[in-house]
């Protein structure tokens, strides 16, 4: 009758060292290795999409290249559209890539004989050319 005694009372202290778990959650263990799956996708899909932009970058090089030029900023009737305040975008629509770029407080954009300038990135000046 003691060994009966003794072997339940072992089971219930087993049986109370193991944590309880609500119907519908999951173990620790099944949790952390899901979000290790999960994670594992994440890091394939990161990786190829690294590839993949790696093999545009090696394919298509960009430093050292030419900006090519423009012949809009010629073209008076371009200059004559412009007006103070306009951003740089703005003017890049109508004249084109400048062919130096002399950048400050005040940022010069300057053609063969002709230039604009931006203060806080809005016109503030032009020279057309002549």
């Amino acid at each position: 009758m003691i060994a009966v005694l003794r072997a339940a009372l072992v089971a219930t202290l087993v049986a109370a060292s193991i944590p309880a778990v609500a119907a519908g959650q999951d173990t620790s263990t099944a949790s952390l290795l899901r979000r290790i799956e999960v994670l594992e996708r994440a890091n394939t899909d990161l990786e190829q999409r690294v590839r993949e932009l790696e093999a545009v970058i090696k394919s298509q090089p960009t430093q050292g290249q030419p900006i090519p030029a423009s012949t809009r900023w010629r073209d008076l009737a371009n200059w004559r559209r412009l007006h103070l305040g306009m951003k740089m975008d703005e003017v890049r629509e109508l004249l084109g890539e400048p062919e130096r770029v002399e950048a400050g407080y005040v940022t010069y954009w300057r053609w063969t004989d002709a230039n604009v300038s931006f203060i806080s990135g809005k016109l503030e000046g032009w020279s057309e050319p002549r």
